[in-house]
C-alpha cells in the first residue's frame, strides 16, 4: 500500500485565497453560487443612479461572506465592474487615535475618484468596494466614527458606488447603523439596508465540499480519500436539523476533514497489520484496450505514483442494482482499490503480447511451434526475443514497473494501429483455440510474458523478481498470473485479462470478481486473528 494522500481542504477564505495565489477567478471552479443573495445585490445595484449605498453584510463567522462577495466579480449577470478590497487592518495606527478611520475614508475616496476618471460614463456596471477586517467600531472614538460616516455620506451622494461592509456581531451592526443613520437615511438602500447572509443552502454543502476537494488535490476525487456519498449526506442531514444560525459551511467542511482523519487512522492501522503491501495490476490485452482502460483508470500524469489507479467512481457504477451490490459496499470497494490493496488498471498492446508469446513460446511451454506461427502468417520478426523486449519496453506495464513517466496521449496513427490490426486475428485464434474453453489454459501465456519481463529487467539495475503461477506469500489461496517481488517494498500481483470481449461491463465485472477473491482472503485472515485488527470485518 502506497502512502495515503494528504487531504488538502482549506477552511477559511484567507487560506483559500493564499492557495489560489490571490487569483480569485480560480475560485469559480469550486464555489457554488448563492442565488438568493445575488438577487438582493442586483436589486441594490440596479437602484444606484447618481448616488451610492453602504450595504452591511451581516453573517456569523464561517458562513462564507468573503467568498460570496469575491464571487460577485465573475458572475456575469451582476452589474459590478470591479471589486476592490480594502484591508482595514493595514490602516492601523495605535499611537494615533482616529487615524485609522481617516485613512480608511481617504482610501475609499481615492478609489472612487480613480474609478470616475477611468470608467466610461455609459457603463451601467458599478464599482464595489469591500471593507475587510473592520467588523466593529467599538474601539474607535465616537467623534472619529461620526466623522467617517459624515464623510462617506458626502462622498456617496455624488458617487454611484456600492460599499459592502461585512459584520459578524448583531450588536456591532446595530451600533454602526445607528451612527450612520444619524447623518442620513440615504446612505442605505430603503428595502435592503442590511443583507442577512446565511451562506449557501445546506443542500449545496456536499457539492461544495466535493468540488473543493477535487480542486485543491490535483484532480483527485473524494473517493481517493476514502470518503463516500453517504459520508457527505449523513453529515448534511445533521446540519439540516440544526437551527439556521448553526448551519455554517466552514463547520461542515471541518467535519468532512475529521471524517477523513478518522478513516485515515483506520487505514493506517490496517497497513501496520499487513506483512508486506500488495498492489493488484489488471492488464487488458485486446486491440481496443487503451480506450476501454481509459474509462476505468486515472490518467494523473502530474501525480506519477497514481497513474493507472483504478477509478472508484467508474467501477462503483457496476456494483449497483445487481448481484455484486451485496459484496461491494462503498467502504469495502475503497479499501480494495486504495486501502488494503492498491489497484491499477493498464493495458498491453495486442501486438506486444503476441510478440512475447511467440518469441518465448518454447521456453514457456506454449503448445505452438515456430513453424505453426509462421504458417499462421505471423511476421518473422515477431518471433525474435529482441523484438519482443523492445516492444514490451514501451508499454505502460514496463514503464510502471521501471518507475518511469507514462507516455501522454492516445496513440492514434502510424505503425501502432496497423500493428494492433495485424495482431488481432492471432489474438482471437489464441483465445479460441488455446486459452478459453474447458481444455484451454492461460498459464503458458502468463509464463511467456513473465519470462519476457524477467529477461527485459535482467539488463537493468532493478532488483525485481518475477514468478508465474505462484501463490501469494501471505494470501495463501491467491495465485496471481504473475507475481512481482519488489524487495523490502511490496508485492505486485499482475492479473491478465485475455478475453476478446471488449465491452466495458465485461472488464468491470472481471475486476470486481477478482478483487472480491482478494478481499475475502484478507477478511478470512482477520477473522482468524492472523491479522489482528479489531472490528475490521465489521467495518468493511
Amino acid at each position: 500500500m502506497t502512502d495515503l494522500p494528504e487531504l488538502d481542504l482549506p477552511l477559511t477564505y484567507e487560506e483559500t485565497l493564499s492557495k489560489v495565489s490571490n487569483d480569485i477567478a480560480k475560485m469559480a471552479e469550486f464555489i457554488v453560487p448563492v442565488i438568493k443573495f445575488e438577487e438582493q445585490i442586483v436589486q441594490v445595484i440596479n437602484n444606484i443612479n447618481k448616488s451610492g449605498y453602504i450595504l452591511f453584510l451581516y453573517g456569523i463567522s464561517g458562513v462564507g461572506k468573503s467568498t460570496f462577495v469575491s464571487s460577485l466579480e465573475w458572475r456575469a449577470h451582476i452589474p459590478i465592474r470591479k471589486i476592490i478590497n480594502i484591508n482595514a487592518s493595514d490602516l492601523n495606527a495605535p499611537e494615533k487615535p482616529g487615524l485609522k478611520l481617516r485613512r480608511l475614508y481617504s482610501k475609499i475616496n481615492q478609489l472612487v475618484r480613480e474609478d470616475q476618471q477611468n470608467s466610461s460614463p455609459k457603463s451601467k456596471d458599478k464599482l464595489c468596494i469591500i471593507i475587510d477586517y473592520l467588523e466593529s467600531l467599538q474601539e474607535e472614538q465616537l467623534p472619529d466614527v461620526r466623522a467617517l460616516f459624515r464623510d462617506l455620506n458626502g462622498l456617496l451622494r455624488t458617487s454611484p458606488v456600492l460599499i459592502v461592509w461585512p459584520v459578524t456581531e448583531r450588536e456591532d451592526l446595530e451600533k454602526m447603523q445607528q451612527y450612520a443613520s444619524s447623518f442620513s437615511s440615504t446612505l442605505f438602500h430603503k428595502r435592503i439596508p442590511v443583507m442577512e447572509f446565511t451562506g449557501p443552502p445546506v443542500t449545496e454543502y456536499p457539492k461544495i465540499a466535493k468540488n473543493t476537494i477535487s480542486f485543491f488535490n490535483h484532480g483527485r476525487t473524494y473517493h481517493d480519500f476514502q470518503l463516500h456519498d453517504t459520508d457527505f449526506e449523513s453529515i448534511k442531514e445533521r446540519y439540516d436539523n440544526k437551527p439556521i444560525r448553526h448551519q455554517i459551511i466552514r463547520d461542515y467542511l471541518k467535519e468532512i476533514k475529521l471524517c477523513w482523519e478518522d478513516k485515515t487512522r483506520y487505514i493506517e492501522k490496517i497497513a501496520k497489520t499487513v506483512p508486506k503491501p500488495t498492489e493488484i495490476w489488471f492488464i487488458v490485452c485486446y486491440p481496443e484496450a487503451e480506450e476501454v482502460v481509459s474509462r476505468f483508470a486515472k490518467q494523473t500524469f502530474d501525480v506519477v505514483d497514481e497513474t493507472w489507479n483504478a477509478d472508484y467512481s467508474q467501477l462503483s457504477v457496476y456494483t449497483k442494482n445487481n448481484r455484486l451490490e451485496a459484496d461491494w459496499t462503498p467502504q469495502r470497494l475503497s479499501l480494495a482499490l486504495n486501502g488494503v490493496f492498491d489497484t491499477k488498471i493498464m493495458y498491453i498492446p495486442t501486438n506486444t503480447l503476441i510478440n512475447c508469446c511467440a518469441a518465448y513460446a518454447k521456453d514457456a511451454g506454449i503448445p505452438i511451434s515456430r513453424k505453426e506461427f509462421e504458417d499462421w502468417g505471423l511476421p518473422k520478426h515477431w518471433l525474435q526475443k529482441n523484438t519482443a523486449k523492445r516492444s514490451l519496453s514501451t508499454t505502460p506495464l514496463y514503464l510502471k514497473l521501471a518507475g518511469e513517466d507514462p507516455k501522454k496521449g492516445k496513440r492514434k496513427s502510424g505503425a501502432v494501429p496497423e500493428a494492433l490490426e495485424k495482431a488481432k486475428p492471432f489474438f482471437e485464434k489464441l483465445n479460441k483455440d488455446y486459452i478459453s474453453g474447458t481444455r484451454g489454459s492461460d498459464q503458458p501465456f502468463n509464463r511467456a510474458l513473465c519470462l519476457a519481463l524477467e529477461d527485459l529487467f535482467s539488463d537493468t539495475e532493478f532488483d525485481l523478481s518475477f514468478k508465474s503461477e505462484q501463490n501469494h506469500p501471505w494470501l495463501q489461496h491467491i495465485r496471481p498470473d504473475i507475481l512481482v517481488d519488489v524487495p523490502n517494498t511490496k508485492y505486485i500481483c499482475i492479473e491478465m485479462h485475455y478475453t476478446i470481449r471488449s465491452a466495458p461491463n465485461i472488464l468491470a465485472k472481471y475486476i470486481l470478481n477478482k478483487l472480491n477473491q482478494y478481499m475475502k482472503q484478507v477478511e478470512k485472515l482477520y477473522d482468524s486473528g492472523q491479522l489482528p485488527l479489531l472490528e475490521v470485518t465489521k467495518s468493511i
